[in-house]
């Protein structure tokens, strides 16, 4: 039985910043159309096929940032419907990469992979490894890469899934990543050990953007952009040979506004890392190629055989550590490598001593998972408490969010009114609708900068580590500085917060809490430029008074933190984001395998309530 695909990368050339989105649409399904002509059955599309580049701007507004995204069913929105229409016309499987905005306000950086015949979407990815920076560079000519500010890391994992139909209807296994997914071999790894026959990526990839390298702002554009194209190559055929497996690769490219360079070099490439058609511009064009998947055998079954030659014992390290640990400097006492003191030998249990065991292995560490609780019904004020964690997230910890029901959460806490109707409101829902919330949670964290009574209910009813984001930071302040300063929004928030410092018992370390004049929501719609200056002014005013640690009193401030360290940093002074003080704080109290006491205050509310007879919330 012959498995044999014809398949396509369509290579798509310029896209301006206010290209219109069906001028886009047009082109694509031109390609698609020539693909027809040429029997293909698979075609893949490039990375945010359907607008230019976005994250390379700075976008502070909010409408012009969201007519970016794609909201609801791609495959039916108005914006989007007419190229899955035509593919189902033309029984042509897509792969597609756009950017996603979901039911709950998360954003991610997307592909799909959508079945003609079915007529529906049989795979997602949301892309995991986001390059570049959440704040632009100081620079302002440097090609800024802003995905960590747009959009959130992936959380479907590398996953491989069946295509009906294809192959002689043999089912060929595929598996996506987009664009810098491809220089991580973990990535290409995780497809592999499920089989994979095809990877596709789609890709925009800059073809001079020294600042975003970290490389000579003086190398030639020419020869930057031959480097990235060299790269970029080498990522395809290496992992392709290694995985023993087809890949297709498509780029967004050509010269965006006028300025904006990226690079081409979309190709298909076979198990042995040999490319089998590979674009000629830089310009709209589809490069195409018959695969045999039986050729992935060889490479499966001898050389990359992974059942027979793996060693997982010995690869640890690559899941339970993320930056560089080196090894300790040499000494003026030179030990062989493998001798142990007399103390390292004592202290080696059992376990580790056992054969079947190496000493030098650690089993990967358990999951922690946070639930972070927005008790506001703005979503994206909960997309930026998550954007804030991405760069000191560990890798065994996961936040699930969790934003206050619309029509019943107020949509700022800016009062006691606000703050007590959230609480029913999240408690309500979290009981009645969303229970394994809780039950498959290890900690809780209330994005909400009060003493806000949520927390105090959560602790009441579950055993589970809760904080705010107001104590943890006070918490963590202690050990960054002999006082603090709060920068708050409003001057009812200030006045609150005075309060509040006095209820956590943390008023003689209390520099100042001074107001930004600014609402809740004033943070997400006045431009950037606008809330710095402020923040700038009132962080000076602290400072003045002696405050040696700022705190940000809003979880929508979280998003300024970077730029307001930039501010102070020749002052001394640290800056403390009480999203990410909560988040560390909670991983600690769970290492240590902390829970919340029943004993006194926070004994259990539901024994009470069913106690008295009652079964309503």
């Amino acid at each position: 039985m012959t498995r044999k695909v014809r398949i396509a990368a369509a290579q798509l050339g310029a896209v301006h910043r206010f290209t219109p989105r069906s001028d886009v649409l047009k082109r694509m399904i031109k390609l698609l159309e020539e693909v027809a002509q040429q029997n293909a059955a698979v075609i893949l599309f490039p990375e945010i096929a359907f607008t230019t580049f976005f994250p390379r701007y700075l976008i502070t507004d909010e409408a012009e940032l969201e007519s970016f995204f794609e909201h609801g069913d791609i495959t039916s929105a108005p914006r989007t419907a007419a190229l899955f229409a035509r593919a189902r016309e033309l029984s042509i499987d897509i792969s597609v990469g756009f950017a996603e905005a979901t039911d709950d306000g998360q954003h991610f950086n997307t592909s799909i992979y959508y079945h003609a015949k079915s007529g529906s979407i049989i795979s997602k990815y949301r892309k995991i490894h986001l390059p570049g920076t959440f704040e632009p560079f100081a620079n302002p000519d440097a090609t800024n890469q802003l995905e960590k500010r747009y959009f959130l890391p992936g959380d479907l994992g590398f996953n491989t899934f069946r295509v009906p139909d294809l192959a002689s209807s043999s089912e060929p296994i595929f598996g996506m990543m987009i664009c810098n997914d491809r220089r991580w071999p973990e990535a290409w790894r995780s497809l592999g050990l499920q089989g994979a026959e095809v990877v596709l990526c789609g890709y925009n990839t800059a073809g001079f953007a020294p600042d975003l390298w970290g490389s000579d702002n003086k190398q030639s554009p020419e020869q930057a952009e031959a480097d990235a194209l060299f790269h970029h190559k080498l990522v395809m055929q290496s992992n392709s040979y290694m995985n023993a497996t087809f890949s297709v690769c498509a780029a967004r490219c050509g010269m965006d506004d006028g300025k904006y360079s990226l690079i081409g070099g979309s190709c298909i490439v076979n198990p042995e890392g040999n490319i089998l058609a590979e674009a000629k511009t830089k310009e709209d064009e589809v490069v195409f190629a018959e695969i045999d998947l039986d050729a992935c055998k060889q490479g499966k079954t001898k050389t990359f055989d992974f059942a027979r030659h793996r060693r997982t014992e010995h690869y640890q390290r690559i899941v339970q550590q993320t930056g560089v640990t080196e090894p300790p400097s040499i000494s003026t006492e030179v030990k062989h490598p493998l001798e142990k003191t007399k103390h390292q030998a004592s202290n080696t249990s059992i376990s580790e001593a056992s054969p079947n065991k190496p000493a030098d292995t650690q089993s990967p560490p358990k999951q922690i998972r946070i639930l972070l609780i927005n008790p506001n019904s703005t979503s994206s004020m909960t997309t930026s408490c998550l954007n804030s964690l991405t760069s000191s997230l560990p890798p065994d910890v996961h936040i699930t969010p969790f934003t206050g029901t619309t029509n019943e959460s107020p949509t700022a806490i800016e009062s006691q009114v606000d703050a007590i109707l959230s609480s029913a409101a999240c408690f309500r829902s979290l009981l009645t609708h969303h229970p394994d919330l809780i039950s498959t949670h290890e900690a809780i964290l209330v994005a909400c900068y009060s003493a806000h009574p949520l927390i105090s209910m959560l602790r009441e009813e579950f055993d589970l580590p809760v904080i705010g984001i107001m104590e943890a930071s006070l918490l963590m302040s202690r050990t960054m500085g002999g006082s603090f300063g709060i920068v708050a929004t409003g001057g009812r928030s200030a006045i609150a917060h005075v309060a509040n410092v006095e209820h956590y018992g943390m008023t003689k370390f209390c520099a100042g809490i001074e107001s930004c004049e600014l609402g809740v929501l004033d943070l997400e719609r006045f431009p950037r430029e606008e809330v710095m200056r402020v923040l700038r002014d009132v962080s000076g005013r602290l400072i003045g008074k002696g405050a040696e640690a700022l705190l940000l009193g809003c979880a929508g401030m979280t998003k300024m933190k970077s730029a307001l360290e930039d501010v102070v940093r020749e002052e001394g002074v640290q800056v403390v984001d009480g999203v990410v003080a909560g988040v560390q704080y909670l991983v600690g109290v769970v290492r240590m395998g902390g829970r919340t006491g029943k004993k006194g205050v926070w004994r259990s509310s539901r024994v009470g309530r069913e106690r008295r007879g009652q079964t309503y919330i």
